[in-house]
């Protein structure tokens, strides 16, 4: 590589190159991915013409990408912000997308398709809830609770009524009501399991090329989808950061509990679309772990103006899949390959 022309590049005297070059991994990056002729071609004209073209290609093939991707739940009915989409499939997808890429697949994604490996983690998480489920702490737990309830319901009870619950309570065999309780978990896990198969065949629009878009954007922190001023894709990044920031601090947030803080974080950006960034997102789902009744009144606020208004101020309304008509998005696929490329020289 010509030593000149890296010094005009990077502003520093032809003295400084080699004791630079000992110690910066920017030499690297240039060595690997550019020729003394595209350093030249940038000096003279401010662009390298072949990566321009390149980058418009590979964007229009990211764009029509998230374009598949959303219609998938678009067209079968599942888009994830709306009220009528089962709980049970939101965590699953949000477990799904926050394990994306540790998941123990024993066969080549290649083959077999994204479709196998969605088919093969909704099999491990569907094990995994039950064993959780079984623990004997929890059936015990479970237990002591249902004590407690008959308790509280004898107090607040008078005559006959009172006296039933008492009888019952003597009756009651600790053993005899683990197994009814054993039987209603397989039975609220096969209701689950229904609840996330109504949406499922969301999967059967994909091709093996969103494997390699969810690997990018996941790398981003999910940043393509803030930046992508559409809706759905703003409350798919907000849920993956609740699950993933929530398993990183190791907290033991019920289903419930983070899909109430992705709701809340989802409409506080709805209705303050210009604080829209991944900073504020970020920091203001790390204080709802945290604290999220401190958001109490707040949130009263949103969901009032939720509730009242007939249109509410969405940042977009549509997503227009139109690309000649509409302007590249703030975080480009070239974006995304150099934070990469970055990442790797880093390790």
């Amino acid at each position: 590589m010509d030593r000149k022309l890296v010094s005009n590049l990077l502003g520093i005297s032809e003295k400084s190159y080699y004791r630079w070059k000992e110690n910066r991994a920017i030499f690297k990056l240039l060595e690997m991915y550019f020729s003394d002729k595209n350093i030249e071609e940038f000096l003279n004209t401010g662009k390298i013409q072949k990566f321009e073209n390149i980058t418009f290609v590979m964007d229009k093939y990211l764009f029509q990408l998230q374009t598949t991707y959303l219609n998938s739940f678009i067209e079968s009915q599942s888009l994830l912000n709306e009220a009528h989409v089962h709980d049970e499939f939101r965590d699953f997808y949000f477990n799904f997308l926050t394990n994306f890429g540790k998941i123990d697949f024993p066969f080549n994604i290649n083959i077999l398709g994204i479709q196998s490996l969605l088919t093969h983690y909704l099999f491990q998480y569907q094990t995994q809830k039950i064993k959780e489920n079984l623990k004997i702490d929890k059936i015990n737990e479970k237990l002591e609770d249902f004590k407690f309830e008959i308790d509280e319901a004898i107090t607040s009870s008078k005559g006959e009524e009172k006296e039933e619950l008492k009888k019952f309570k003597m009756n009651l065999q600790d053993e005899t009501q683990k197994e009814e309780f054993v039987e209603d978990i397989f039975s609220d896990n096969e209701r689950n399991f229904e609840g996330i198969m109504l949406h499922f065949f969301t999967f059967n629009f994909w091709n093996n090329d969103i494997y390699y878009f969810l690997e990018l954007v996941k790398k981003d922190d999910f940043d393509y989808f803030i930046n992508s001023k559409n809706d759905e894709l703003l409350y798919q990044a907000i849920g993956y950061l609740v699950y993933n920031s929530s398993k990183n601090l190791n907290l033991d947030l019920d289903m419930g509990k983070k899909l109430q803080i992705i709701n809340s974080t989802f409409h506080y950006f709805i209705f303050n679309k210009d604080l829209i960034s991944s900073t504020n997102i970020k920091e203001q789902i790390l204080k709802r772990l945290e604290n999220n009744e401190s958001f109490s009144e707040i949130d009263k606020e949103i969901s009032h103006k939720y509730i009242t208004s007939p249109s509410p101020d969405n940042h977009t309304s549509n997503f227009d899949i139109n690309f000649e008509n509409e302007e590249i998005e703030t975080v480009t696929f070239e974006d995304l390959v150099k934070k990469d490329i970055e990442r790797k020289l880093k390790h």
